[in-house]
């Protein structure tokens, strides 16, 4: 073998294992492949592939495993979200503690009083549904009747 081969084995051994360790510090099925194409890259390199080529054959494999089995791959990864906090009273219905004042009133849940953002004119006592959060505040509207 000659030096070239050598060094190219090298490079290609260290551009798959780099990629395979930033798919373990990022995990969004990009670099994965990257590492298969530095393994197809380093298989051509003792093979007698021209260094060109080895770099055509890179990013050629590299890209077509990416386009071609990620999308695949992140059907089998779901990423659902799901509401641990705040955000799990959304879609709950409540009563208002206070008149809306300035597009501001009051609700209770769990104990806790929460100030609500709400465009609607409401009375204390009108049922609401929290629809969302703005910042530390809940946003609701008036309940809709079946």
């Amino acid at each position: 073998m000659t030096d070239m081969v050598v060094v190219m084995i090298i490079v290609w051994a260290v551009v798959a294992a780099l990629a395979l360790l930033l798919e373990f510090f990022i995990y969004n099925f990009i670099s994965a492949w990257f590492s298969i194409g530095g393994i197809a890259a380093l298989i051509s390199a003792p093979a007698g592939l021209y260094w060109p080529w080895q770099i055509l054959l890179f990013f050629s494999v590299s890209f077509a495993f990416l386009l071609a089995l990620r999308p695949i791959a992140m059907k089998f990864i779901k990423n659902k979200t799901i509401p641990t906090n705040l955000d799990a009273n959304v879609g709950m219905k409540t009563k208002l503690l206070k008149d809306v004042n300035n597009g501001c009133s009051e609700i209770k849940i769990n104990d806790i009083i929460w100030t609500v953002v709400c465009t609607d004119e409401l009375n204390t006592g009108d049922k609401v549904e929290i629809t969302g959060m703005q910042g530390n505040k809940y946003i609701v509207k008036k309940e809709e009747k079946l």
